[in-house]
């Protein structure tokens, strides 16, 4: 979870106020030289998941995956790991080779090697594509030339609310068939039994449990 730079964040606007103004890192005679946060894993049930945020042009990093599934020493290896990886992808760090370490094959990477691997390979994917982005376009640019102004914006509108809200959807849709594909009797011709058990199995498990 990445929060972004604190200093474009909004502060709270206070009683009074119209706008909310940016955060600052220096208040008074007291700044702000570290902020670490950590969102929550008791509602994604992701496994390893870490934090950051920009302060001061630095990126603060906080390391809390699920324990004790993930123990503390697997979590600072993973920590490790991923730091040195992305400071020679930035090209801040040069690798040098160890002779007494060539099982890491971290350190065998050319400096930059990943980011302009990852540059090439994304603009060959988005180049495989050139013909089905010329012709949406077009077809806008077609559509447009033949509607009124006040038709072809909330068209375009519903397109990409469209576009957009389909992957949310796809969670509601899953659930759908896994209520009308569940075995067992009706409840009220409307609901199998199995499906509603479940379910209260579930609630009750991210209720009491603080581990899920």
């Amino acid at each position: 979870a990445n929060a972004g730079v604190y200093e474009r964040m909004n502060a709270f606007r206070y009683q009074g106020e119209t706008n909310r103004s940016p955060l600052q890192t220096k208040h008074g005679n007291y700044n702000i030289e570290d902020l670490y946060y950590a969102a929550s894993n008791a509602r994604s049930g992701c496994l390893y998941r870490f934090s950051c945020v920009t302060v001061n042009g630095e990126l603060k990093f906080t390391f809390h995956p699920a324990s004790p599934i993930v123990s503390e020493e697997t979590n600072e290896q993973f920590a490790d790991a991923l730091l040195e990886l992305l400071a020679v992808v930035s090209g801040t760090k040069k690798i040098v080779v160890d002779e007494t370490e060539l099982g890491n094959p971290l350190r065998l990477l050319p400096e930059n090697s990943l980011a302009l691997a990852a540059a090439a390979i994304g603009s060959a994917a988005l180049l495989t594509h050139a013909n089905a982005y010329i012709h949406f376009f077009q077809s806008l640019m077609e559509m447009k030339s033949n509607v009124e102004p006040s038709e072809f914006w909330p068209a375009l509108n519903f397109w990409i609310f469209f576009a957009v809200g389909h992957p949310i959807l796809q969670p509601i849709l899953w659930i759908s068939d896994v209520l009308h594909g569940s075995p067992g009797p009706l409840i009220g011709d409307l609901v199998p039994i199995s499906f509603l058990v479940g379910n209260v199995i579930a609630i009750a498990a991210i209720t009491f449990s603080k581990e899920i």
